[in-house]
């Protein structure tokens, strides 16, 4: 059957050129996804069962030679694409690359598979323009908006919320040499605390030890456990910890507090807001937009989400931090001295995700921070001065004295020395277009007072559907609002 293909693939000589890679790529991309497609039919079928195999990612793994986490992973997209033709079709006519529907597969969980069918169509529209690391993005916020409205579907229908249990394992056996062989898996949430947890408990090689990274992290898990069970003999001690820096809306934050008070319906919602008439008309607006499943996903400092409910966790205290955001800015810290603080720097790196010069991809780890208008000139060590440079990047800069400007949505240019302008925006910049979510849920009632007063009634919760003067007037009152909190933190 495929002697034509082989003999072709045989025949195939890739010049060694960017241009002929690509394609080369394209065309394996296609080959995937009618192989793909086969997957989900053979599947759905269970044709794997005749063939003497008891799943379909065994199978794989036997028949097809993969590995156990690709064998899994591919089971989970032939399951997957058999729900969704459309997502299928798309990738076979070069619509979605096999990139986009791997992460569709992987980030949009068992509960809502049926649920992403409804829509796939318009999301397919949406997301076939973008880049992985945008589909990424956009994903994971469509996965927390589903999870918000998914909550109110159940407690409209008189229902318990289904708890959704994190999907999180660890295999952890000893072998015949007492070696204790560990392998597992964690949900997003679980992952940045490990992540981050295993980061702090690192240290550095001592004279003449060469470690790889994997003995690094084995070593920094050592620590952790011996940390834990040292702090049991003393549960009243200090503990002083790394803090794992969460980013958030303060949208977001709002939305975290409804779904901790339990608000789900807009029943629910409206006696929430009459038990708190001390709210004002700018509280009110952002517990609207929350309940409206606004806000973006709470992230880490390196980009990672995370759920409502750490989110919540974070802000009721403890070791972890919280970095409060309005309209994707972070709020300033206002420290005018000369070298940026710590808590100026994680400011930075949440906003910028990583070195800021266009076309350098350096994570937030291998960052310093930028002054844009140099200090000897005048220039101010605030978030608003500075951005996250990788350090090859910020040597460049200043070797070839090249110029640059930092607007105020954090958009940063550079103009060269031989006059080229390099623009780059920060992670989120591009991401303004919702993903819609089918649901049942209805909106938010008895409340339309307020609701004109920050956001005129349309099909759509987008904010850029408000009029001009009543977006100009929510801005202030939201940005007076902030200002007020800032003070109160200063204060405190």
């Amino acid at each position: 059957m495929f002697e034509q293909l082989a003999a072709a693939i045989d025949a195939v000589d890739v010049p060694v050129h960017g241009d002929a890679i690509v394609a080369g790529r394209a065309l394996i991309d296609r080959l995937e996804a009618k192989v793909a497609e086969a997957e989900a039919e053979y599947s759905k079928a269970r044709e794997f069962e005749p063939d003497g195999f008891g799943s379909m990612a065994a199978f794989e793994r036997h028949g097809c030679g993969q590995t156990l986490p690709e064998s899994r992973r591919t089971a989970r997209r032939a399951a997957r694409l058999s729900a969704w033709p459309e997502v299928l079709e798309a990738w076979g006519s070069g619509r979605l690359t096999g990139t986009q529907v791997e992460l569709m597969a992987c980030k949009v969980p068992e509960r809502h598979v049926e649920r992403f069918a409804k829509d796939a169509v318009e999301l397919i529209g949406i997301v076939s323009s973008l880049s992985a690391h945008q589909t990424g993005f956009k994903l994971t916020d469509w996965v927390q908006h589903a999870d918000v409205l998914a909550e109110r579907e159940q407690a409209e229908a008189g229902n318990e919320p289904s708890e959704v249990v994190p999907e999180r394992e660890l295999f952890a056996s000893r072998s015949i040499g007492d070696v204790l062989f560990v392998n597992g898996t964690f949900d997003p949430d679980s992952a940045a605390i490990v992540e981050k947890a295993l980061t702090a408990a690192g240290r550095a090689d001592a004279d003449g030890e060469r470690r790889t990274l994997k003995e690094r992290r084995a070593d920094a898990l050592v620590e952790v456990c011996r940390g834990y069970l040292a702090a049991l003999e003393n549960p009243d001690g200090n503990r002083n910890t790394e803090r794992l820096t969460i980013v958030a809306d303060i949208v977001a934050l709002h939305r975290a507090a409804l779904r901790g008070a339990g608000v789900a319906t807009a029943a629910q919602l409206d006696r929430f807001l009459a038990d708190h008439p001390d709210l004002g008309t700018v509280e009110k607006g952002l517990f609207l937009d929350a309940f409206d499943g606004l806000g973006g996903v709470a992230r880490t400092l390196d980009g990672s989400p995370v759920s409502d409910a750490l989110l919540s966790m974070v802000s009721s205290g403890g070791t972890l931090e919280r970095l409060l955001t309005a309209d994707r800015r972070i709020l300033d810290h206002g420290r005018s001295i000369r070298s940026f603080t710590a808590a100026q720097r994680r400011s930075i790196l949440a906003r910028d995700g990583g070195c800021r010069t266009a076309g350098c991809d350096a994570g937030p780890d291998r960052c310093d921070v930028h002054h844009v208008v140099p200090w000897e000139a005048g220039g101010r060590s605030d978030i608003g001065n500075g951005v996250a440079k990788c350090r090859r990047c910020h040597l460049e800069h200043h070797r070839k004295r090249w110029r640059d400007r930092l607007d105020p949505d954090g958009t940063y240019t550079v103009l060269t020395s031989d006059g080229t302008e390099l623009v780059s925006h920060p992670p989120g910049w591009e991401h303004q277009t919702r993903l819609p979510v089918h649901h049942t849920a209805e909106p938010a009632r008895g409340l339309a007072a307020v609701h004109d007063r920050h956001r005129p009634r349309c099909d759509c919760p987008c904010p850029e559907h408000r009029g001009p003067d009543e977006e100009a007037e929510f801005r202030e009152s939201r940005r007076l609002a902030l200002a007020r909190l800032d003070a109160a933190k200063r204060a405190a």
